[in-house]
Order: C-alpha cells, then sequence, then structure tokens
C-alpha cells in the first residue's frame, strides 16, 4: 500500500508539471543571438524590411538579432535552409509569401508543403506589383498600352527576376491577350537597369524607394498596380483589375520559423513583432520604404499561403511557365 501510495503522489506532482512544461521553452528564449535568413540581395525592400524588424525584434528580446542575405534559386536556397534549421526559434526566415509557395516547383523537392514545411510567426507588410514601362513607350495607362503592346508584331519583351513575376507576367498575358515575353535577369536590380537603358522597354517590380525616383524622374512610367484596390505604396497608380477583372497580385512579406518550432517560442515571437511593428513612426517608416505594413499572425499566413499555393496550381494547370 505504502508503494501504491508513493506512485500516486509521483503520477500527481507530474501531472502538477505538465502544464508547465511547454513554458519553459519560452521563458528561456531566446538564449542566444537570432538569425533572420532572408532571400534578397543586400539593399533591396525586403533587406530594409528584414533589418528594420530585426532593430526592433533585438531591442525587445535582449538579444542580437543579425540578418544573413542568403540568394539563390528564386530565394529557395534560403528557405530550405531554415527548414532544416533547428527548431529553437534562433534561426528564422524573411521572404515573400510567393517565395515559399513556389519553392516545391523551383526546387523540384515535391516532399515540401509550403503550407506545412514551416512554422509560421507573422505577416509583415504587404505590396503590389508595378507594372512599369520605360519613357519611351507611348502609353501612360493600361488601355494604351494593351493598344501599343497589340501593335508589336514580335510580342513585348518584358524583364522578369524570379518565378513569382513569371507568374504574375503569365497570368496578365492570358487574362488580357497579350504577346508578353519573359526575359529573365538574376535579380530586380539588373532587370531594372535594363529597362532604364531602354534595352526592355516593360517590368514588373515590387515597390522601392529607388523606383519611385525614377518615376519621379521620368526615367519609367506607372501603367498599374496588381493590388485590389489603390496602394499608398504607389501613389496615384490605377489597379489593373479595372480593367482585368479578378487580376490581383499582392506580394506579402513574412516571418517563419522552422518546422517543429514549439508552440509558446513561436507565440512569443509573434507578439514580439506585434509590439515591434506597432511602434510610434513605424507605419510611416514602412509606407517610406514603399511596402505598408500588413501585419498579421500565424493563422493569416497560412489562409495565404493556401490560397496562393491553390491559385499557383491553377495557373500551371493552363499557363506555360519556364522557371529560369
Amino acid at each position: 500500500m505504502q508503494g501504491f501510495r508513493r506512485s500516486l503522489l509521483l503520477a500527481a506532482s507530474l501531472l502538477a508539471l505538465a502544464p508547465l512544461a511547454p513554458l519553459a521553452h519560452a521563458q528561456g528564449f531566446p538564449t542566444k543571438p537570432i538569425k533572420i535568413v532572408l532571400t534578397y540581395a543586400p539593399g533591396g525592400t525586403g533587406d530594409v524590411i528584414a533589418r528594420t524588424l530585426a532593430t526592433s525584434m533585438s531591442e525587445l528580446l535582449g538579444q542580437p538579432v543579425v540578418v544573413e542575405n542568403k540568394t539563390g534559386a528564386s530565394g529557395s536556397i534560403g528557405t530550405m535552409a531554415v527548414k532544416q534549421a533547428p527548431p529553437d526559434g534562433h534561426t528564422l526566415l524573411v521572404t515573400t509569401i510567393g517565395t515559399v509557395v513556389l519553392a516545391p516547383m523551383v526546387t523540384k523537392d515535391a516532399s515540401f508543403d509550403p503550407v506545412k514545411g514551416l512554422t509560421p510567426i507573422a505577416n509583415l507588410a504587404m505590396a503590389p506589383l508595378v507594372l512599369l514601362v520605360h519613357q519611351s513607350v507611348p502609353a501612360n495607362d493600361f488601355p494604351g498600352f494593351v493598344t501599343w503592346a497589340k501593335q508589336q508584331a514580335k510580342g513585348v519583351d518584358i524583364a522578369v527576376a524570379g518565378p513569382t513575376l513569371e507568374v504574375a507576367t503569365a497570368l496578365l498575358a492570358q487574362q488580357a491577350k497579350l504577346n508578353l515575353v519573359n526575359v529573365p535577369f538574376r535579380g530586380s536590380g539588373p532587370a531594372l537597369q535594363s529597362v532604364l537603358a531602354g534595352d526592355t522597354k516593360v517590368i514588373f517590380q515590387t515597390p522601392s524607394v529607388q523606383m519611385m525616383e525614377f518615376i519621379k524622374q521620368g526615367k519609367l512610367k506607372v501603367i498599374g498596380v496588381t493590388s485590389a484596390q489603390p496602394s499608398p505604396a504607389v501613389p496615384g497608380a490605377v489597379p489593373l483589375n479595372k480593367f482585368v477583372p479578378g487580376y490581383v497580385q499582392d506580394i506579402n512579406f513574412a516571418l517563419w520559423a522552422p518546422p517543429g518550432t514549439p508552440a509558446d517560442v513561436a507565440a512569443k515571437l509573434t507578439e514580439t513583432v506585434r509590439k515591434g511593428l506597432s511602434a510610434p513612426g513605424m507605419a510611416e517608416k514602412f509606407v517610406a520604404f514603399s511596402v505598408p505594413l500588413a501585419v498579421a499572425g500565424p493563422d493569416e499566413v497560412t489562409r495565404i499561403t493556401t490560397r496562393e499555393s491553390n491559385n499557383i496550381k491553377k495557373i500551371m494547370e493552363t499557363v506555360p511557365i519556364k522557371f529560369e
């Protein structure tokens, strides 16, 4: 009987401790510097977002948060590196939801599930793509662009840098009945320089401070944006879905952790992002980056990822896309 009582006391003590066990992760987190893997090169919009986020997280968590630019394979190298990192919350990923959705197609890794293959932490910011043309193109709006494009016997070359832009281009070509010919570039910088030089006349680009300056200088003209509604990222630009119903291609920057990250650590990271990006002046700062804040929790990241994954699958069934 005495042994039985000891067993009961031991079981009771274990049960009392059980609810506290999951909290042990977050209470001690972080225990070392945090690394944010960014799938974009230094100096671009994604880089500014990641470094701004890193600074705010470092202040709140009391540990250094550093950004590592890991480019290549249209963002899939960085994405897969985080997927394989220890699931302790000290290695994170900043990229676009589109990059994660397209990773299995770019890498030919059918085992990677964009929805379940990473732990979503938070959506950070959202911006449209911007359809831009060289200053010599005789069009100032989308109807004028369509008229000009259909006059080009060999089609219209369009500079693209990555699968997200290839998908957006292919979908626009299909829905607007245009002959748009992808000209692939290794990065948005070289693609933009090609259009500025007039070697390529058209480009899809995410908003950036540099891009807005070229527009102000008259070197580039805005034909439209891919958001459902007018975007503060590109003031005055008309959504393309006004002319091509249903054509919406939002770019969502988000934060992920490796799969298997403890729920309490993920929750602490989510709360840190919310608090940091709600600080005074932060919203204005992101508008100045041309990528307005759109902070949301992991459920929203999952919802958008699922939606984009389904959309891409449908597009791939009907639109031929060659990932360069």
